[in-house]
């Protein structure tokens, strides 16, 4: 197994490191998604990548994976708005959802 380490701005990193024990499995998807296209949209994609930094076009192709979501500032937009803050919680009862997560996780084989 090899290391490689790339730059990444800080948004992406904050958003990535939810996944950070998904990475490799999440570079394999997205390398997958490029190898699964027709070649013509992908000579496409290609040039217009091409016009972007490599950090920019690195986020355009995990965000076309699914690797990362929503970028901060528009969650932040959209939790503003007065009938976003008006919301209550939802009383339910059961086990909490942060022990599901965690309960799943651990129940994982991460290869």
């Amino acid at each position: 197994m090899e290391t490689i380490q790339i730059q990444v701005t800080t948004e992406l990193a904050q958003q990535l490191r939810f996944y950070q024990n998904e990475l490799p499995r999440l570079l394999e998807l997205g390398l997958s998604l490029l190898k699964t296209e027709n070649i013509k949209p992908i000579q496409t994609e290609t040039a217009h990548l091409m016009s972007f930094s490599k950090q920019e076009q690195t986020i355009k192709v995990l965000r076309r994976a699914g690797a990362n979501g929503p970028q901060a500032k528009a969650i932040a937009q959209y939790l503003a708005k007065p009938a976003v803050k008006n919301w209550q919680p939802i009383h339910a009862s059961g086990q909490l959802a942060s022990d599901m997560i965690i309960e799943e996780r651990k129940s994982r084989v991460w290869n």
